[in-house]
């Protein structure tokens, strides 16, 4: 019996621990948010709403929304006044604080102008002294793009491309074809590319049989919004069209071009016909964007490729013979690659290839010369400012090209090649050496070094 108080003692101790524990802090409360994401279209408003639980005033609290840092809130309410100073970039005059409830602890905020860069997570947390609690809200932002549009490309022997082109989607859609009888159409490519708006454009290929009699269609669908747009062509009558027995031509080698120079593209329409009414369209890999769209003589900028806007020019003198000429001011090295020049009429599109070469003359090289402890020479050639990487060949005294020990290449921010090279000299009786570096187009830069006396 003895042992019965301190018994007792222990287990009056553990309850009270229990009790401690288990009964909460006057001020403790939750905070939730909506079940299901909002789901807001480019262009309108979003309204977050999140609750206070048990529900109550959150007057005395404060409370703010942010994304993913609460240091860089979207808007702070405190003690019922909003805190200037502390918004974030990017939401400054375009979200409200509203309190239809606030009296039981329901706060909302609306962000007006909604566009992509909405999209995601959202982050509503009250704060009471050193307690704090917070929910999220799940902004889904999406877009209803432009009704597509099919074209057809390059029709030839035995097969056309049918491209099924459209702009501002969000997020990025499902595209799908099908034939006369709702039978799904693989694509042969698909080039799905976010704009400057953040919206989603899409370009979709899909190859058929040119003997096809068939009617094709292509459904373009946002899944958030559960709606689709779609186009169909009758191909019969798209391949009896002015241009599907047309072909266009470019130049058949490469234009060389050194960097600050302008660049020619000249393209021509065969059999002649007049272009002036047609679509005449320079790309790259892809149809949109754009190096240069040109719509019944005019310019069209809206489609342009950023890189190319205030460079290019169309020179049409001979437009009524189908022969245009597009002139790209001052080349870079982005300029370097392989262009396409479309022509387009009702739909139908013939296209040429051209490949332009960017080129940039490097400095003359320099050779450095040591002598090694085996008595042998290492000679060291150098240059920078070269594109493309340019070939380098060491000669000896009489002209014959002598391997070299390694080459090496290194890309400047500019994308400009420098270049190092080592030859390794051991026969004496060379006298002299020379080191060339040279370009595709035959543009070549050289130095040579007498060896006499080492």
């Amino acid at each position: 019996m003895a042992d019965c108080p301190g018994y007792s003692l222990s287990g009056v101790a553990a309850s009270l621990l229990f009790i401690l524990l288990t009964v909460k802090h006057p001020d403790e409360f939750r905070v939730t948010g909506p079940a299901l994401p909002v789901l807001a279209k480019v262009g309108e408003d979003a309204l977050l709403t999140c609750q206070l639980l048990p529900r109550r005033t959150a007057a005395h609290m404060e409370v703010r929304w942010y994304r993913s840092d609460p240091d860089a809130p979207l808007i702070v309410h405190r003690h019922g006044a909003q805190v200037a100073g502390l918004q974030v970039e990017g939401y400054r005059g375009r979200v409200e604080w509203t309190e239809d409830s606030a009296d039981e602890g329901s706060v909302s905020l609306r962000i007006r102008q909604i566009h992509p860069g909405d999209d995601g997570q959202y982050w509503c947390r009250f704060q009471e002294g050193d307690y704090w609690g917070e929910a999220s809200v799940l902004l889904q932002v999406a877009a209803l793009g432009s009704s597509p549009n099919i074209h057809i490309e390059g029709p030839g022997e035995g097969e056309v491309q049918l491209v099924c082109i459209s702009q501002g989607w969000f997020p990025e859609p499902g595209v799908y074809w099908e034939g006369s009888w709702g039978e799904k159409l693989l694509s042969f490519s698909e080039n799905h590319m976010l704009g400057e708006d953040g919206l989603f454009y899409v370009e979709d290929t899909l190859v058929v049989r040119n003997d096809t009699s068939e009617t094709i269609s292509c459904s373009i669908y946002n899944r958030d919004l559960k709606e689709a747009k779609e186009a169909t062509i009758v191909l019969p009558e798209k391949l009896q069209t002015e241009l599907a027995t047309s072909r266009v031509t470019g130049p058949s080698q490469p234009i060389l071009v050194r960097i600050g120079e302008n660049i020619e593209l000249t393209c021509h329409l065969s059999p002649q016909a007049d272009a002036q009414s047609m679509e005449v369209r320079w790309v790259r890999s892809h149809y949109y964007p754009a190096v240069h769209v040109s719509v019944d003589g005019a310019h069209w900028a809206g489609e342009q490729m950023a890189e190319y806007r205030g460079r290019t020019v169309v020179m049409p003198d001979a437009i009524h013979e189908g022969k245009l000429t597009l002139q790209i001011h001052d080349a870079r090295i982005s300029d370097d690659g392989e262009y396409r020049c479309l022509f387009g009429k009702d739909g139908v599109y013939q296209e040429a290839r051209m490949d332009v070469q960017v080129m940039a003359v490097g400095s003359t090289p320099h050779i450095t010369q040591e002598v090694l402890k085996d008595g042998s020479m290492q000679l060291r050639c150098a240059s920078h400012g070269w594109f493309p990487r340019p070939h380098v060949l060491w000669r000896d005294g009489g002209g014959r090209a002598v391997p070299s020990l390694s080459e090496a290449f290194h890309q400047e921010s500019q994308g400009l090649f420098q270049v190092e090279t080592l030859l390794l000299v051991t026969n004496r009786s060379v006298v002299n050496v020379t080191c060339s570096l040279s370009l595709p187009g035959g543009e070549e830069k050289a130095a040579r070094l007498p060896l006499s006396g080492w």
